[in-house]
C-alpha cells in the first residue's frame, strides 16, 4: 500500500470515528435531558421510588452492597432503601444561605408551584475514569431554567426568596459510578449527580 493510500485511509477511519462520536454524543444528550426531566418531576411530586431510581449516591450504595461479601444482600439493599427514603422524607435543607452540598438539596428547589424548562447539555469529559468506551468517561451538565409562582413558598438564596434561577444539574453515567464492578449488570442510565446555581442569574422577588 502506497503512503497516499495508508494516509487516505486514516483519514476517512478519523472521520468515520468523528461522525460515530457526535452520533453517539447526540443520542446521550437526548437520554440526559429526558432523565433530567424525569428526576426533576419525581423530587417536585415527592415520588421517592423514582427519585431512588436516577439519584447517583443511592445507586452507588447497592453497587457497594452487590461488590461486597455479604451473604444478606437484599436485606443489605432494602435497609439501604429504607434509609435513603427517611433520610429523603426529613431532609429540610432551606434556609437564609442553603447549602448546595447538603443531602437533598434538590427537594428544595424541585418544589410544586413551579415552572421549568430544560435548555442545554455540555458534555464533560470524565478524565478520572478509566473505563474504556468514551461514553462510559463522560459526564454532563443540565442547564435548567426555573421559575417559582408563589413568593412564600420560593426557595431562599442569600436570605432572599428566588423567583427566577438558572440551574446546572450534573448527571452521571451509571458506569462511572465505581471503578471496578465484576460479575454485575449495571443499567445503561444517566443519574443525577448534584445541583448548583448559575451565578447571576438569580432573580428575587421584591
Amino acid at each position: 500500500m502506497t503512503k497516499s493510500k495508508i494516509i487516505l485511509s486514516i483519514f476517512i477511519i478519523f472521520i468515520a470515528a468523528a461522525v460515530l462520536y457526535i452520533f453517539l454524543i447526540g443520542n446521550d444528550k437526548k437520554a440526559v435531558r429526558e432523565t433530567a426531566d424525569l428526576y426533576i418531576k419525581a423530587v417536585r411530586d415527592r415520588n421517592f421510588e423514582m427519585v431512588y431510581k436516577l439519584n447517583a449516591t443511592s445507586q452507588k450504595r447497592i453497587l457497594f452492597v452487590l461488590k461486597g461479601s455479604d451473604s444478606n444482600k437484599s436485606e443489605l439493599i432494602q435497609q439501604a432503601y429504607k434509609e435513603q427514603k427517611e433520610s429523603f422524607d426529613s431532609a429540610s435543607p432551606g434556609g437564609p444561605a442553603f447549602d448546595f452540598n447538603a443531602i437533598w438539596v434538590e427537594k428544595l428547589i424541585f418544589i410544586p408551584g413551579m415552572t421549568y424548562k430544560i435548555g442545554g447539555v455540555v458534555m464533560e469529559r470524565n478524565i478520572d475514569n478509566p473505563t474504556a468506551f468514551y461514553r462510559k468517561r463522560i459526564d454532563a451538565t443540565v442547564v435548567i431554567d426555573i421559575e417559582y409562582d408563589q413568593k412564600d413558598t420560593a426557595p431562599l438564596y442569600k436570605g432572599k426568596n428566588v423567583k427566577k434561577a438558572v440551574y446546572l444539574v450534573k448527571m452521571i453515567h451509571s458506569k462511572n459510578l465505581t471503578r471496578v464492578v465484576k460479575d454485575i449488570v449495571v443499567d445503561d442510565k444517566w443519574l443525577f449527580k448534584g445541583v448548583a446555581v448559575k451565578e447571576g442569574s438569580v432573580v428575587y422577588w421584591e
